[in-house]
């Protein structure tokens, strides 16, 4: 085979399918296999004459991006917080670039399963470890209380497994692992345990969002409800056991999961920030007095700057502004804690609106395939893994929850990775119609 065809494929090809290690590997190096991908894909749909930016997706995405480089530009503070706004055209681009690669090689094989195998086994291996001894496998150790594996300090191991897990699942379905006559033991122990680690991890939103994810796949694919039960029990299961193996109070993750996260919503302990935060119907606060605090702070600014937003990072330009702090500089942060406000602070109505369409638009594909499963007598894996990605990307926009920060590299990489797979399964469907 000609080498010249050969290397992107390997390069490239391969390259969309680990790119969660190059994630975990650093910023740099996901953003330097980033940019590749994109161009390459330019080049080569130009080369080609192939029509992949012509669709009602890149006029969405388009205008998303326009609505963020026009309030980006219009609260122009100074480059360095200009410039995440103004390059955020490259990750919607992520996802078209990998459309067009998964297109181009059609790379669903028993080597990226393997590959996901020992990547979920390691990290499930090194968390358990750094949970039982302090440290992980290279020496870092836990942070405030809660396992973070190869992340060192950076809290997002049980965030990172969440969005993982589906793509996981996809690859099992697209190989033929996983069917309705069919439950594979040894990938749904994988898959269990790695649903421990996030438990483990302490992540309350991460943890919700995996819950949420396997209850919209269990009623909307029939095939996989057996599945889905046997994952539950096993995790429900080494949840349970785990604390007789070893129970250190300080790293307990029911004790966060369960009993702070009620603390906090009805402001046990934060007494003293009352008298200036009000709760809501003077009961309980928005999940916790923190985040309350970037919400109402969050509120001021979006009556100031409805229309076109104060700019990607113009929350934490104007969060200390005088006439919008809080007691005490109460709420100030990176970003609002929730991607719906973010982006209405951010991006203003139009950036709002935008989302809220593709929430719906989201809801109305889940259930209209959902319905097309169920009239079909066999097992199609091509529309099972559309259910998957749609449901993946559901969770990411879900907006009842505490969130990172949307336009934060890692987390935007993250939540187009998905997308560009749903690209690629819906013009199959397409090209099948036509």
């Amino acid at each position: 085979m000609n080498f010249n065809k050969i290397l992107p494929v390997f390069t490239l090809g391969y390259g969309i399918s680990i790119f969660p290690l190059f994630l975990l590997m650093g910023p740099l190096i996901s953003e330097i296999f980033l940019i590749f991908l994109i161009l390459f894909f330019l080049f080569s749909t130009i080369k080609e004459k192939k029509n992949y930016l012509t669709n009602k997706f890149i006029i969405f995405f388009g205008l998303f991006y326009i609505s963020t480089l026009f309030s980006t530009l219009l609260n122009f503070y100074n480059f360095d917080y200009a410039k995440a706004g103004i390059l955020y055209f490259r990750i919607p681009l992520f996802s078209f670039a990998i459309w067009f690669v998964l297109d181009k090689y059609n790379l669903f094989n028993k080597k990226i399963v393997y590959f996901y195998t020992i990547f979920f086994l390691s990290i499930v291996f090194d968390s358990l470890f750094q949970f039982y001894n302090g440290q992980n496998l290279i020496g870092y150790e836990i942070i405030s209380n809660r396992i973070s594996s190869f992340f060192k300090d950076e809290l997002i191991l049980g965030g990172f497994l969440t969005r993982l897990i589906p793509i996981f699942l996809l690859h099992l379905v697209m190989t033929n692992i996983i069917n309705e006559k069919k439950i594979n033991i040894y990938f749904t122990v994988i898959i269990s345990l790695t649903c421990l680690i996030v438990y483990l991890s302490g992540e309350r939103a991460s943890f919700f969002l995996l819950i949420l994810f396997f209850t919209l796949i269990f009623f909307a694919i029939k095939y996989l409800r057996k599945f889905i039960i046997l994952i539950s029990v096993i995790s429900i299961f080494l949840s349970l056991i785990i604390q007789y193996v070893k129970n250190p109070e300080d790293l307990n993750p029911a004790n966060r999961m369960f009993s702070k996260t009620y603390a906090q919503i009805i402001g046990k302990g934060a007494e003293s920030h009352e008298k200036y935060k009000k709760k809501l119907f003077n009961k309980v606060y928005l999940f916790s007095h923190d985040h309350h605090g970037h919400y109402s702070l969050a509120s001021k600014m979006i009556l100031d700057y409805p229309i076109f937003g104060t700019g990607v990072k113009g929350f934490r330009y104007l969060c200390r502004n005088k006439i919008y702090i809080l007691e005490n500089s109460d709420g100030c942060s990176t970003h609002p804690h929730n991607t719906y406000i973010q982006i209405f602070s951010s991006n203003g109505i139009v950036g709002l609106v935008l989302i809220i369409i593709a929430f719906f638009y989201l809801s109305k594909e889940i259930i209209r395939i959902r319905k097309k499963i169920n009239l079909e007598e066999n097992f199609n894996k091509f529309e099972v893994s559309r259910i998957i990605l749609l449901s993946t990307i559901f969770v990411n926009i879900w907006p009842l929850i505490p969130s990172g920060n949307f336009f934060n590299n890692w987390l935007s990489m993250m939540y187009f990775y998905p997308i560009g797979y749903y690209l690629y399964f819906k013009h199959i469907d397409e090209k099948k119609i036509n």
